[in-house]
């Protein structure tokens, strides 16, 4: 019997909700670097297993918004809209931190929604059994009952997940094509594809304020791709530092992020980067192309 299931992936930032996002997938979705706050938005994975369709929707990690940021703010709503949307959600703790205060306040929030939760324990390759054992005690003694600890990164029963999540799916039928990945615009995926190559190069050197727009994308007449993209920074130093010594960082990170593009869309890719200065686009609300920026800043 066809049937599908809404699963959010939520938890503080830099957790591993992304990676475990990928490793259900079996496939490069959504972005990863080790900047906090990479995901930006709520990005929805669609994962089959047999008979059923998994939604997987990959949230932002949640935090305390500066109220006079807008992208803060932004960043935290779409995290809350896409749990709220859920049938289940599943809370990620970090086993090399450990269990604290932010989990504690997070998952007394998370409860008051009233959806089913479950505890998924990450990294658990990098601790001891007794650091793991301490984060479900913690849980237990919030009254919490599904605890499953994995490795997202060498998908350490990871199975046993994928297999307990399609329980939770219970919806009848499907409400995605059977070969479709996810439901964001592919000219989303681009701009998200290349700010990864960004973070992921520039990870010491550049800031946290650096943003990318996908300007055009076109399918050529032979089926090729044409894009153009601009990245956003807020000081003419950061935008030396993106292009790099006569333009070869920006080369670096153009030819990265085409080839990425290409495998995902399944297609030769023609990528066309520029940058700009714009100093207050982190809370311009022009540049949030991908959200329903009115709702989100209301």
């Amino acid at each position: 019997m066809k049937k599908y299931g809404k699963i959010a992936i939520v938890g503080a930032p830099n957790v591993g909700k992304s990676t475990l996002t990928n490793a259900l997938l079996g496939q490069k979705l959504s972005i990863v670097s080790p900047k906090v706050q990479t995901t930006r938005n709520s990005i929805r994975a669609i994962v089959m297993e047999g008979e059923t369709q998994m939604i997987l929707i990959d949230t932002p990690g949640i935090f305390i918004p500066r109220q006079d940021k807008i992208l803060e703010r932004i960043i935290v709503k779409s995290a809350w809209q896409g749990l709220r949307e859920a049938d289940h959600i599943c809370f990620l703790i970090d086993a090399t931190t450990g269990f604290d205060e932010t989990n504690s306040k997070l998952i007394a929030s998370l409860k008051k929604e009233e959806l089913p939760l479950t505890i998924i324990i990450n990294k658990i390759d990098l601790v001891k059994k007794s650091a793991i054992l301490e984060i479900i005690a913690a849980c237990a003694a919030l009254g919490l009952e599904d605890m499953i600890p994995i490795s997202a990164e060498t998908k350490d029963n990871l199975e046993y997940l994928k297999k307990f999540l399609c329980e939770k799916c219970q919806n009848p039928n499907w409400i995605y094509d059977e070969d479709q990945i996810t439901d964001a615009p592919m000219r989303f995926i681009a701009s998200e594809i290349t700010r990864e190559k960004l973070f992921l190069k520039l990870n010491q050197e550049l800031p946290y304020s650096l943003t990318v727009k996908t300007d055009s994308y076109e399918v050529l007449t032979n089926g090729d791709l044409k894009i153009h993209q601009t990245i956003f920074v807020t000081k003419e130093s950061q935008k030396s530092i993106v292009l790099g010594k006569n333009g070869c960082m920006i080369k670096e990170v153009g030819l990265e992020a085409r080839n990425d593009i290409a495998k995902i869309a399944d297609a030769k890719t023609h990528l066309f980067l520029f940058v700009k200065v714009q100093k207050d686009w982190m809370n311009s609300t022009e540049n949030y192309e991908s959200l329903d920026v009115e709702k989100f800043t209301k």
